[in-house]
């Protein structure tokens, strides 16, 4: 028992120690906390002392952040605004060049017509105003917007030469010139300008007339000797009576443009003489054939009866007297037919055969060279055009395309040795068709004669 107690006191003695360390811990514990809470309530002074200058400066900062975004806004819709402005400009500006380069190229293709519409007397006349003009457009391509003005700026003068042109047609204009006359000599005189009519005198001789374009100097074309005169009359004293010509000188110019069937022929180039001799044999032969085919023989219709029926009689001198008597290439086939009248029918139709097959390529010689040259033509004229077309190329390379003048002779060489091709085929392949219809025809009628002499010829047992 008493051992118990002991073991008691001694489990009980570290729950006493274990309970006066908790009181000691607690009083530490609380005495920390005072100090604690003491600090807290220092703090909470300091934070409400230091609250009210804080809130003031974030209100302050905040501020000026409103005040920065509205200057960004504001600076943003200034760049927006003139981001806008330089895009409007820069349309306008482009527009304006536009404008600028459209006004230029109609005052450029106005003095290219004005250059190509004047009628070449006044050229002589406006020659210093047409350099001019020429000398103000030579500018590069790389030229800038202020150099396109100043060349608009420099032809504008054109415009008003044109007017003054104008004035000056509506009155009349006379000034000196050189001009070709018929006779072919270029000859110093006056020219008189009145609308669209343009009019020479010449001062070295009586040639008179009406002008019209050429290659490099006016052409003069006399219309009468009684308008000549008048028109001399008026040119020199500078009034009278002048001739008009109601189709502006286009009657004149095609007059002047009819050509002879050599010079038609020389505008062929080298490719029109082989045409022209293949032609010329085209045409030989044609009439030889013509001749001849057509002037052989055909037999009569009852010739061939009588022949049979004196044979079928017995009375072989009579069938040949009457074999003797037919005309044209079958007489030759029926006298062999009558002398093998005796053998059998295969032997005399074979004979006839023979006599049929030697008159064919008499009848049909010269004709294929009549076909070959049908064919050829087309083909000789097609290769002139090809050549042609080259030449045509070839001055391009050269002049440009410009002048139409400088290609005529290359699209003439084309189209002449093609129009001579056909010419020379068509009629060709027309007279080799008849030919050999005829000669076709005359073989025909050949054959039917042997086939009915064999049919008709009786056999005597």
């Amino acid at each position: 028992m008493k051992n118990t107690f002991k073991i008691i006191l001694i489990s009980l003695f570290p729950l006493g120690a274990m309970a006066a360390d908790l009181n000691s811990v607690q009083a530490g514990a609380d005495a920390d906390l005072k100090t604690a809470l003491a600090e807290y309530a220092k703090l909470q002074d300091k934070i409400k002392e230091e609250k009210i200058p804080l809130s003031k400066a974030l209100n302050n900062l905040q501020s000026e952040l409103r005040d920065k975004r509205r200057e960004a806004e504001r600076v943003q819709r200034f760049k927006d605004n003139s981001t806008v402005d330089l895009n409007s400009l820069e349309e306008r500006v482009s527009k304006s060049q536009e404008q600028l380069d459209y006004v230029a190229n109609l005052v450029a293709d106005f003095g290219e017509r004005f250059e190509r519409d004047i009628s070449l007397p006044e050229h002589q006349v406006y020659e210093e105003e047409i350099t001019a003009f020429k000398a103000a457009s030579n500018i590069g391509s790389n030229e800038d917007k202020l150099a396109k003005a100043n060349r608009l700026i420099e032809q504008a003068f054109m415009l008003s030469t044109s007017v003054d042109r104008f004035q000056a047609l509506i009155g009349g204009q006379l000034f000196d010139g050189e001009a070709v006359v018929e006779s072919g000599e270029v000859e110093q005189g006056k020219f008189l300008l009145f609308g669209p009519s343009n009019y020479f005198s010449s001062t070295s001789s009586e040639e008179a007339g009406i002008a019209l374009k050429s290659a490099l100097k006016p052409l003069i074309i006399n219309i009468g000797i009684e308008l000549d005169t008048t028109i001399k009359s008026t040119v020199t004293s500078g009034a009278g009576d002048l001739p008009v010509d109601p189709t502006l000188g286009s009657a004149l110019a095609m007059a002047a443009q009819e050509e002879t069937i050599w010079e038609h022929i020389q505008k062929g180039g080298i490719w029109i003489w082989p045409i022209l001799f293949f032609a010329f044999l085209a045409t030989v032969t044609s009439l030889f054939k013509l001749i001849e085919i057509y002037s052989v023989k055909m037999p009569q219709p009852g010739s061939l009866h009588g022949i049979l029926k004196a044979l079928n009689e017995g009375d072989r001198d009579k069938a040949m007297e009457l074999a003797q008597e037919v005309r044209g290439p079958a007489k030759a086939m029926l006298v062999d037919a009558v002398e093998h009248s005796e053998e059998s029918k295969e032997l005399v139709e074979e004979v006839m055969y023979e006599r049929m097959l030697e008159v064919q390529p008499r009848l049909e010689r010269l004709l294929p060279f009549i076909a070959v040259t049908a064919a050829t033509a087309p083909l000789m004229g097609l290769l002139g055009t090809v050549t042609g077309m080259i030449n045509t190329f070839k001055l391009i390379t050269v002049f440009g395309t410009g002048d139409a003048k400088q290609l005529s002779s290359g699209i003439s060489e084309a189209l002449v040795t093609t129009e001579f091709g056909l010419i020379v085929a068509i009629p060709s392949l027309i007279m080799h068709a008849l030919l050999n219809r005829r000669a076709q025809g005359v073989m025909a009628n050949m054959e039917r004669m042997a086939v009915a002499f064999v049919n008709g010829l009786v056999r005597k047992n």
